[in-house]
């Protein structure tokens, strides 16, 4: 284990793009791709969110499911599929995927979630890990005996989000009761919730005890928190955010890749999530944030950004961030190889699209 800095499996978020953008300013975070349905993998075992960079190791593949013979096909796939390690939900607390036996419900019947443990151990080489909540509801807060249950099943590490099933996202995550799930395990244990700055990592740990931080809606919009929370467990800095323009800049690429990767349609639809995320906090962005909700193309967020980098940062912020678009409109025109590279420009990319594959048939 390089690092005490995972970002789990984020429906919607974590997929080879922004794992790009993650890599590139912090190579040895763990992470894991979005989480994939075993039994659609049945029908269609090429699913792209399995799709894999060949320069984000170490890189986990999540699965959920709860019947064991078709989690086994799964995590196989993911193995073939290159994957460092398979990581088992057993955690999302989403009605549409708890109202069978997946994700947390699986807390509810722990006998079942050994079996599919244990099968999905017995059918790979790879490391096979967890994730999991404090339990359903507070009445039944089984996460000690469910991370013994994991951990004798085979589970090589644990991630345990503060948080019972019936609290979603709300409240404040129970650090405390990590501890006790770390106290009782001799496997590693990371623990997740409430996790928005490196102070809070440090925290975590420091109550928990935990071998290292999960790191999921903080980096919404902030990448850069990853190695910012990096560098401070590793030395006591505390290094500084990116300024606005910075961050539009990661923007503006960020939606150039989800439009390369995944077609117009699709990675405009994704590309609005992620632009309103980047922003926040921006003064002044508000009513530029609604606009970045309805852009029909990268040409609309391009222009929506430098007028708000004009607003941010005045006439040298616009220009600035201006040059990363022509920089990346000049890279793929018809003519590439002239004039200026972004190296030679000082300016470098927060993502490196070039990782990024193109469109896949469907």
């Amino acid at each position: 284990m390089k690092s005490r800095v995972y970002v789990p499996p984020m429906a919607g978020v974590t997929d080879l793009v922004f794992r790009d953008i993650v890599r590139s300013i912090d190579p040895n975070c763990m992470m894991s791709t979005e989480m994939v349905s075993s039994r659609a993998l049945l029908a269609r075992p090429e699913s792209r969110i399995m799709d894999l960079g060949p320069n984000e190791h170490p890189i986990g593949i999540q699965i959920f499911g709860h019947e064991p013979d078709v989690m086994v096909h799964a995590a196989q796939l993911a193995e073939a599929k290159g994957a460092d390690f398979v990581d088992i939900n057993m955690g999302c607390p989403v009605p549409k995927i708890t109202k069978g036996k997946d994700g947390c419900a699986l807390m509810r019947e722990p006998e079942l979630a050994r079996e599919i443990i244990s099968a999905v151990k017995a059918a790979i080489k790879i490391p096979v890990t967890v994730k999991f909540r404090l339990g359903w509801d507070d009445s039944t807060r089984n996460a000690v005996q469910f991370g013994e249950m994991a951990e004798g099943a085979g589970a090589s590490m644990v991630t345990v989000h503060g948080r019972t099933r019936q609290q979603l996202y709300s409240g404040e995550a129970d650090w405390h009761f990590i501890a006790k799930v770390k106290a009782a395990l001799s496997i590693p244990v990371f623990g997740n919730g409430d996790v928005f700055s490196p102070e809070n990592a440090a925290t975590l740990l420091e109550i928990t005890d935990c071998d290292g931080v999960a790191v999921a809606r903080g980096s919404l919009g902030n990448p850069w928190l990853i190695p910012r929370i990096t560098k401070y467990l590793d030395t006591g800095v505390l290094e500084d955010a990116p300024d606005d323009i910075e961050r539009m800049r990661c923007a503006y690429l960020h939606c150039l890749g989800l439009l390369r990767y995944k077609g117009p349609r699709v990675g405009i639809n994704e590309s609005r999530r992620h632009l309103t995320q980047y922003t926040k906090g921006i003064p002044g962005a508000a009513p530029f944030r609604n606009r970045l909700t309805q852009i029909a193309s990268a040409d609309d967020a391009a222009q929506i950004l430098a007028e708000l980098a004009l607003v941010a940062a005045g006439e040298e912020g616009r220009k600035r961030f201006l040059l990363t678009v022509e920089q990346n409109n000049f890279k793929y025109s018809e003519h590439p190889g002239e004039g200026h590279s972004e190296r030679e420009s000082g300016i470098q990319a927060p993502v490196y699209v070039g990782a990024v594959a193109p469109v896949a048939v469907p």
